[in-house]
């Protein structure tokens, strides 16, 4: 399937821009959000609401990949559930499945099993729904194993007839350019290899928080660009507004803010921060179980449920009191399901926020507002966070900068 991706308009303020990704199945047009399919629940999430892109985020652990590769029924159910998954995704959405390799506490990979686990991740991956896959995203893993898994992972992705996109990941600058490097050296000699997607790993935050890991995409990106001719898809992936969400009542949406910084697509974190058992117990405790949020997408903020239920003015306009007074009496006995509700609603506002995106950047103007950047001014945001605007405009300094090659970015 070949990935043809054309560019509707960009904006000169800020990197908003709107492209349009045709594919075998279909297009879709950014900015817009890839849903997990786990998410997609049939009741306050359809199949109906996605935007063109689904994910199929996978995470992988040692000890899993090796009762996995030892158990043939286990790879039986994980297959079974995979097919049950994909089957909620509509026929003419983009399919992206992204495995995130997990390390554990006290285990280190041996070189044989880098070798032998890429090549089993591959093979679990490919399910012939899945229309493109990106290289693996790490956490908690060894930096000098990363490489190396990328490049067994690539070589096993030959047997395999699937468009292949490379992850940047979320690493020291040296890793990146190895990892980098490696992708190019593959891409060279397989025509599977995709230059105009991109995947970029955000470790469970987001551009703006991530100043110089984007900075460092950005910079990628544009040289791929000029090399090509054609725009590269910026895809996102473990986007979270804050990683400090249990602190504060209120926390700008930097997540929503990332289509301001020319990432097209992006979905939600699946990395989990390692908590001491005694700070769990004490967010587990009812106080800071008010702290779950709600997207209010009016001010581009995140907004506590005591703080909406307090200030019935905050609330969001998508979401009835009474739905705040429930889940907030709901957090002392199903926080899980509290939880689980809250992120699907937010999920459900950002669509609604990206479909008025959409119209603001193909268009360029929207309701009263003139320019991408003078929308995002009107919102509470630029208000509480006083860098905001500051790193948006050195982004699209920084991306119209000309480069003369790509060999010249990467020997730097």
């Amino acid at each position: 399937m070949t990935i043809r991706v054309r560019l509707l308009r960009e904006n000169e303020d800020v990197l908003a821009r709107a492209v349009e990704v045709s594919h075998s199945r279909g297009s879709l047009r950014t900015p817009s959000y890839a849903v997990n399919v786990l998410d997609i629940d049939r009741k306050l999430l359809s199949e109906g609401d996605l935007l063109g892109v689904a994910e199929i985020h996978t995470v992988f652990r040692p000890k899993q990949l090796k009762n996995l590769s030892k158990d043939i029924s286990l790879q039986q159910k994980f297959e079974y559930r995979m097919n049950n998954y994909v089957k909620r995704v509509p026929p003419d959405q983009l399919v992206i499945a992204i495995p995130l390799l997990e390390g554990e506490q006290g285990y280190a990979f041996s070189y044989d099993e880098v070798s032998k686990y890429s090549a089993f991740i591959t093979e679990l991956m490919t399910n012939p729904r899945v229309d493109l896959i990106c290289t693996p995203a790490f956490h908690r893993i060894a930096e000098d194993h990363i490489p190396i898994f990328i490049e067994k992972f690539l070589e096993a992705m030959t047997s395999y007839s699937k468009n292949i996109a490379l992850t940047i990941p979320y690493a020291s600058r040296e890793t990146r350019v190895k990892v980098v490097e490696t992708y190019l050296k593959w891409a060279d000699k397989n025509n599977r290899a995709l230059l105009n997607f991109l995947c970029i790993d955000y470790n469970g935050s987001n551009p703006i928080s991530k100043y110089s890991h984007h900075n460092y995409a950005l910079g990628y990106v544009r040289l791929l660009e000029r090399e090509t001719g054609e725009p590269t898809v910026m895809y996102g992936v473990n986007v979270k507004y804050s990683r400090v969400a249990k602190k504060y009542d209120e926390l700008p949406a930097r997540d929503l803010v990332s289509y301001f910084a020319q990432v097209d697509i992006y979905g939600c974190s699946h990395k989990r921060r390692p908590i001491p058992r005694e700070v769990t117990e004490k967010l587990r405790a009812y106080e800071a179980l008010k702290k779950q949020k709600l997207l209010n997408r009016e001010r581009y903020i995140y907004i506590s449920l005591d703080k909406i239920h307090k200030d019935h003015s905050l609330k969001p306009p998508e979401v009835k009191a009474e739905i705040i007074k429930q889940l907030l009496a709901e957090t002392s006995y199903n926080i899980r399901r509290v939880e689980r509700i809250i992120k699907l609603i937010n999920i459900m506002i950002t669509f609604k926020e990206a479909e008025v995106l959409r119209e603001l950047f193909r268009s360029g103007e929207y309701d009263s507002f003139k320019t991408p950047l003078q929308y995002l001014k009107s919102k509470e945001i630029v208000r509480i966070d006083d860098i905001l605007l500051q790193r948006l405009e050195k982004f699209a300094k920084l991306y119209r900068l000309r480069t003369k090659s790509l060999d010249e970015y990467l020997s730097r």
